[in-house]
């Protein structure tokens, strides 16, 4: 059974959006990673569709996920290596992002960790 013992938040501008929903699709083990994101255009209480200033999403992980991808948010070379190698592996019709996107992505992403446990006096 896989240990999810840690979370993962990221919010970036909507400037964004379209990178970090390609480098999502290679972080993700499944299929859903290009929608964490969410809508590009979600809609308010009213049905009416709003433009963000900026995305979150967030995360469970396990600790070697949590600690490489903390790895791959402060070096986008790496995050781009690791990127382009899951696209050629499970979308090689798709193109996987630059290294210019990479960088922006590295640069514009605000990782946001959980506040750490209030320990006893």
């Amino acid at each position: 059974m896989t240990a999810y013992t840690h979370r993962l938040k990221l919010t970036i501008p909507a400037a964004l959006y379209d990178v970090a929903c390609a480098i999502s699709r290679a972080m993700d083990p499944d299929s859903g990673g290009a929608d964490s994101w969410g809508p590009r255009n979600p809609v308010d209480q009213d049905g009416n569709p709003t433009t963000p200033d900026s995305y979150t999403t967030e995360t469970p992980c396990t600790e070697a996920f949590h600690t490489q991808a903390l790895s791959m948010l402060a070096d986008a070379a790496m995050l781009h290596a690791v990127v382009s190698a899951d696209y050629a592996a499970r979308w090689p019709d798709i193109t996987a992002p630059t290294l210019a996107e990479c960088q922006a992505f590295v640069a514009g992403a605000l990782i946001v960790e959980p506040p750490a446990p209030e320990l006893p006096a």
